[in-house]
């Protein structure tokens, strides 16, 4: 089974090929349920009587789909005499949803409300940390078997995701990653961005550590055309999702093996000798089907007359033509 893609010219988000580990809110025991039929499902991020409560919360949640209908979030927290403020319903979007809390001097209740629990997603973080215990982590696809990557310029970055390139007519908007990774090698794995500048030089960035979780990265937009490429020190990471632009990317699952070059893989080639009909038989020279070298009365082509031939003979005589 194959799978294919197109990769869009900027964005880069690892997304869905048939193996990327989701679950529903429902389904998901991180979730409590909510206090009405509008607000059904809740997260609490912090609670009162954590000291460290006031501190800015941040939910990171990858949506891979909705329900027909769509789905809301919204904040609910308390405030500094103790009452609750409840935030505007916002909708839900398939990709990266990020929901941040600002601090605040005292401690408080803090809570992310959901309106279905229909929605499924494959990365949750919360303030940093991969919240995500209800997903199983287990089934990721390492970059070395994913097609989306070119081969590196050397051992120290063996593999390459492409975002934009110079001839991109939007390769100066911004670009970004994220990366849901399943699991890393001991020793770790990094990733950095390198990108052209105005005079079309080439920066290197600085190496970055990949995390277990949602990996974002991101790249500023200028006003000139530039190449932008993430680069990765290992092809050993496993990952669960990416999409670039917002685009679901996906692997190809099973190398395609294309002897001869001509765009088909070998085992989807038809024998062209399957198409000739009775008679006739394939030339390669000719390209093209070709009569079989007959003698008269060799009625079943056989290379001799015999009482076969008039067998087959008898069998049609004095039917219509």
């Amino acid at each position: 089974m194959r799978f294919s893609f197109i990769l869009p010219a900027f964005l880069c988000i690892f997304g869905t090929f048939g193996l990327h580990a989701q679950t529903l809110i429902a389904d998901c025991n991180v979730f409590d349920t909510g206090p009405n039929d509008t607000w059904t499902h809740v997260l609490t991020a912090t609670t009162l009587d954590d000291p460290t409560s006031g501190a800015q919360q941040e939910l990171e949640i990858n949506v891979s789909s909705l329900p027909p209908e769509g789905a809301n979030y919204r904040v609910v927290k308390t405030v500094a005499n103790g009452n609750w403020y409840q935030g505007n319903a916002v909708p839900l979007i398939v990709g990266l949803n990020t929901i941040t809390v600002a601090s605040t001097s005292f401690q408080r209740t803090v809570k992310f409300q959901f309106s279905s629990g229909e929605v499924a997603f494959d990365a949750l973080i919360l303030n940093d940390n991969d919240f995500n215990t209800c997903v199983a982590n287990d089934d990721g696809i390492p970059f070395s078997e994913c097609d989306i990557f070119e081969a590196g310029t050397n051992d120290s970055w063996p593999f390459v995701l492409t975002a934009a390139n110079v001839d991109d007519a939007n390769s100066n908007d911004a670009q970004s990653c994220v990366i849901v990774v399943s699991s890393l090698p001991e020793e770790g794995a990094n990733f950095r961005v390198v990108k052209t500048v105005a005079n079309g030089q080439w920066n290197f960035g600085a190496p970055l550590p990949l995390e277990i979780g949602l990996n974002s990265i991101s790249v500023s937009a200028v006003s000139f055309a530039r190449s932008v490429k993430f680069q990765f020190s290992s092809g050993a990471p496993e990952f669960t999702s990416i999409t670039l632009n917002g685009e679901a990317l996906s692997c190809e699952a099973e190398p395609c093996e294309d002897a001869d070059g001509n765009g088909v893989c070998d085992d989807d080639e038809v024998d062209p000798s399957f198409y000739c009909g009775s008679g006739t038989e394939w030339s390669e020279e000719e390209g093209k089907c070709v009569a079989l070298p007959q003698c008269t009365g060799d009625i079943d082509l056989n290379g001799s007359i015999s009482v076969s031939d008039l067998l087959l003979f008898l069998s049609v005589f004095g039917g219509d033509c």
